[in-house]
């Protein structure tokens, strides 16, 4: 690795907030390549309008107006960069729609500075990265006695092995494009087992489907941030989502 590895561009209306930014990131392995206070010039058709490489990470403060237009706007111009949200603090409702308009991450302020460089490490490499603080939002669990390992196991025996296959399929977070193409069938074909295997499982939605899968012994390798990965967030069946992250000083 070369002291600059991962390009970054910051979206930010304050510029000492954006300078200090800068800085924390400049220190580790980022290259700060553009700052800029709006997303306006990304999405600029003039000439001499901002190259942004694949695999770069932009990150919008929370200050920024109009964030999760902009942020749909990128994804659908620049597909393959890393769009981040810090915001100032943890909203559930703008969580969800970022991450529906496309993000690749919400982080909240008070995040210390080392795991902002470490959560933005992960995002670029793919990861999916949210706040500690959706822990809050999570339903409270029971417990995972082994009478309910045994029903669920009892619960997957009920699925044909088409539908076990595509049970794996999300748990692995894929899309009903991509488990088209794993398995060899249509999409619409994908569609109709997907809703064979909430209602046997008794689950609303497919991440529920894939914990419950997981839970019940399936896939037993799989992380949750496979489960609960951008495929999934984008689907109009699902609501939840999860993962990890830490603290940044406002």
């Amino acid at each position: 690795m070369t002291s600059y590895d991962i390009d970054v561009s910051i979206v930010c209306p304050n510029s000492l907030v954006k300078e200090g930014l800068s800085r924390i990131l400049s220190e580790d392995c980022f290259k700060v390549r553009n700052s800029f206070q709006d997303a306006g010039p990304f999405l600029s058709e003039a000439p001499g309008h901002v190259f942004v490489r694949d695999g770069e990470i932009i990150v919008f403060e929370g200050s920024v107006a109009d964030v999760e237009r902009h942020i749909s706007a990128l994804r659908e111009r620049l597909p393959n960069c890393r769009l981040v949200l810090l915001a100032d603090s943890f909203n559930f409702d703008t969580m969800t729609s970022v991450f529906r308009a496309g993000a690749d991450g919400y982080l909240v302020k008070d995040i210390e500075c080392r795991s902002l460089v470490e959560s933005l490490k992960l995002i670029a490499c793919g990861e999916k990265v949210l706040p500690s603080q959706l822990v809050k939002h999570l339903p409270p669990s029971n417990g995972m006695a082994s009478t309910d390992l045994n029903d669920g196991a009892d619960l997957l025996a009920t699925l044909s092995e088409r539908e076990l296959g595509t049970l794996r399929c999300l748990i692995m977070g894929y899309p009903n494009k991509v488990i088209a193409y794993r398995l060899d069938i249509s999409e619409a074909t994908v569609k109709v087992h997907v809703k064979a295997i909430l209602r046997k499982l008794g689950v609303q939605n497919r991440t529920q489907a894939a914990i419950r899968a997981v839970n019940s012994g399936l896939g037993a390798t799989a992380t949750l941030s496979s489960i609960y990965s951008a495929n999934d967030i984008v689907l109009d069946e699902d609501e939840d989502y999860l993962p990890d992250q830490r603290q940044i000083p406002a």
